[in-house]
């Protein structure tokens, strides 16, 4: 960003003090909002002290009973307690892998305590699904006494920085121009952040060719600035460019934006065309599959459990004008600004209103039937409450200013779990008498869309979401998937003639949507309800067919892989695997697809094709690591020890930092007898994921068996930590334990009858 400054200084300057500005960065170079200073955290089964050493490294130091000390060093800073409604400040350490992961022990500045997320955090592949049984899901809670550190869904550390399918991740956002990818060359990962601030590129894209015409003079001469201009993009695009971050997303391509490096004869020969943004542009996420499988919002668009700002797209402001982020936020400052790019006095301005509804301006009280001015209400403490998001529980503030921008409707705000802009200050009345007093000053309310109110009845939602404009494709997806939910709740199936049915013409309308989530999920639909109907096939040919048709592709087989994941729940594997084969007719080499269809094949109990699919993916991609640990697992319940050995050798051969390949070899070492080897293999995978449970108790078994119990307890010990309901762990637990104490009596007893 320096590279910015010689130019646009103010920009820069303005930027400088933003909270994009100060997002993060080195421990050493940011504001702690809490002192390194040893004071410890107190955990139910362990004491965490933050410190600095005196080389000025900060660092958690975890201690526990009967388990080893482990030092997590603090390697950057993500957050400043910059938000209002809850600001937070969180860690990354560098994990030996090559990877960056984010650590458990997070800080409100608004509640003023150390926290951690109770939720299970867990990427597409779970390494030790058990893991998930220990988290309470309670969202957001103190450190305390009371809550044992193996509550927290990040303990051990699992979530890492830039968007990989391995591991749980926060995508890209928390900083600027975040890569992490396979290392051919070592075997782990290789992780690149340019800044943990959200720097200049992160918005306009790469720069290089920018500042290059700038400094060659080429900029005087030439239209092209070599670089995207923000101010003249389309609301579309422009939206875009803030919900590559401030917004729910699926990562639907592995493909990602790059930056072009030019010389300054290169200069005439280059353009720069598409939005890049620092990264993965937003092509590579949809912003509707975070909707199927899952209901995020409420049926207004309203945040239900946890999301971001993209809710603005079910606000009147989008939907009936064009208003974008940047119509009320300076993006360099983010400074409050109207519509029309006036700088305004903070954030409870009305002028970020009235820019637009100047018929409110004149006589402010009239509208609102309270005092105007400067100590009294105005536009957005009714419009734009903050709303703690529900997921993550009340005891740690994360209020989130209400993006809907809607009328306050008490009554039905409560009936969705939501505190009405008027009942959060008038704390003193009902629901019910606020309606009453609601409807006695404004009288008859603007009513919602009909699409809110049929979230209820999901066969009248779809034919309003065909009938629905352009832009409400978000509660399109949210029609979909509440139609398509309770069709698999009824215990899903093949529906013969649907598409002569209302919901089923109203699906066929919705795959020719501008939107093409909305295409997507509606193809989904149909394939999955009724993909042997011959006129429903020959309707999705003609939809999967068309030139450019691989991003609708791509998010048509992930939605029916998400749905897959939720019929598993009330179909059972059957269900599952049904939905998992549609999806590989779609998309029919893609890895993900495979990879999670030979995973159903396998929990269906039809392991030689679960084997065969896991060899597809090997064809196009050799040294897939989890698709050989995989085959190596199937080969071996199907009684071919030795092709599953040969299959665990060549995952650790091809990726040495793949915990589970170490975890499977270390078990045909220990299989074998040899204890030594298989300690080895247990050492190295617990050092890339200290969270394998199963690698813990083979370890503690594996010590135990070479003359070393007491080392061997406290592996047996962090087994039981991560999977508390296996009985053979606890079994061998108290079996070491009694042995230890027989050794210890013995040895005591030897010692007082040397000193008779």
């Amino acid at each position: 960003s320096e590279a910015c400054a010689a130019c646009h200084s103010d920009q820069f300057a303005q930027w400088q003090g933003s909270a994009h500005g100060r997002a993060g960065g080195d421990p050493a170079e940011v504001d702690l909002l809490v002192p390194f200073d040893g004071r410890p955290l107190q955990f139910q089964d362990a004491t965490v002290y933050p410190v600095q050493g005196d080389d000025g490294a900060f660092s958690f130091v975890v201690e526990r009973a009967e388990r080893d000390t482990v030092i997590y060093s603090v390697d950057g800073v993500v957050g400043g307690g910059h938000m209002v409604g809850g600001g937070t400040q969180g860690f990354i350490t560098n994990f030996p892998d090559g990877t960056v992961r984010f650590l458990p022990f997070d800080y409100s500045r608004h509640g003023d305590t150390w926290f951690c997320n109770t939720a299970f955090v867990a990427g597409f592949w779970v390494p030790d699904s058990d893991r998930g049984d220990l988290a309470t899901d309670e969202g957001w809670v103190p450190i305390s006494p009371d809550l044992p550190l193996t509550a927290c869904g990040d303990w051990p550390p699992t979530r890492v920085m830039g968007t990989t399918p391995r591991f749980a991740n926060c995508q890209n956002c928390h900083g600027s121009q975040v890569a992490v990818e396979l290392d051919p060359g070592t075997g782990g990962y290789r992780t690149e952040i340019t800044s943990l601030a959200i720097n200049c590129e992160s918005c306009h894209g790469p720069g290089s060719v920018h500042v290059a015409r700038a400094e060659s003079g080429v900029l005087a001469t030439s239209a092209d600035l070599g670089i995207m201009v923000l101010d003249t993009l389309d609301e579309a695009a422009s939206l875009g460019a803030c919900f590559q971050c401030h917004a729910l997303k699926r990562v639907v391509s592995s493909a990602g934006g790059s930056t072009v490096d030019v010389t300054a004869n290169e200069l005439d020969d280059t353009a720069v065309s598409g939005f890049v943004a620092g990264g993965p542009d937003l092509s590579d996420y949809s912003l509707g599959l975070p909707f199927v499988g899952d209901q995020p919002f409420h049926a207004d668009g309203r945040v239900a459990t946890f999301a971001y700002q993209q809710n603005h797209r079910a606000s009147a402001c989008f939907l009936n004008g064009e208003m974008t982020c940047t119509d009320c936020h300076d993006p360099h400052s983010q400074a409050y600004r109207g519509a029309f790019g006036e700088e305004l006095e903070g954030r409870f301005d009305d002028g970020q209103c009235v820019s637009c509804h100047a018929s409110k301006a004149a006589e402010p009280e009239a509208h609102s039937f309270h005092d105007a001015g400067p100590d009294g209400v105005r536009c957005v403490n009714c419009h734009m409450p903050y709303i703690q998001h529900g997921g993550l529980g009340e005891s740690i503030p994360y209020g989130r200013s209400d993006h809907t921008i809607p009328i306050p409707r008490p009554g039905f705000d409560e009936a969705l779990g939501i505190v009405s802009a008027c009942g959060q200050c008038h704390v003193d009345r009902q629901a019910d008498v606020l309606r009453s007093e609601v409807e006695e000053r404004w009288g008859e309310l603007k009513p919602h869309r009909p699409l809110v109110f049929a979230s209820d009845d999901v066969a009248r939602g779809l034919l309003l979401a065909a009938e629905a404009g352009d832009k409400e494709g978000l509660l399109k997806v949210m029609a979909l998937d509440r139609w398509a939910t309770e069709w698999m709740e009824g215990g899903g199936g093949e529906l013969s003639g649907l598409l002569e049915s209302s919901e089923g013409g109203a699906l066929a309308r919705l795959t020719a949507d501008s939107d093409v989530d909305v295409q997507a999920v509606a193809a989904a639909a149909l394939h999955a309800s009724a993909g042997s109907d011959a006129a429903v096939r020959a309707l999705l040919d003609g939809v999967s067919g068309g030139s450019g048709s691989e991003p609708l592709k791509r998010r048509w087989s992930r939605a029916l892989l998400q749905w897959a994941e939720v019929f598993a729940r009330v179909g059972g594997p059957p269900e599952r695997l049904r939905l998992l084969r549609k999806a590989q007719e779609v998309s029919p080499r893609d890895p993900e697809i495979l990879l999670s269809l030979a995973s159903g094949l396998a929990g269906n109990g039809e392991l030689e094709d679960a084997a065969f699919t896991y060899l597809a993916v090997l064809e196009s991609d050799p040294g897939n690591a989890l698709a050989l640990v995989n085959v190596g697992q199937v080969f071996d319940v199907l009684g071919r020890g030795d092709e599953a050995v040969v299959a665990f050798t060549e995952a650790a051969r091809s990726q040495p930092t793949e915990a589970l390949a170490l975890l499977n070899l270390g078990n045909s070492f220990f299989g074998a007898g040899d204890f030594s080897g298989a300690i080895s293999l247990y050492e190295q995978a617990l050092a890339y994921d200290p969270g394998l449970g199963l690698a813990q108790f083979y370890l503690g078994v594996s010590l135990v068996n070479v003359g070393n119990p007491v080392r061997g307890l406290r592996h047996l010990k962090e087994a039981q930590d991560l999977r508390p309901s296996d009985p053979e762990v606890q079994a061998v637990v108290q079996q070491v334990e009694e042995a230890l104490g027989r050794s210890r009596d013995s040895s005591e007893s030897s010692h007082e009858r040397e000193e008779g």
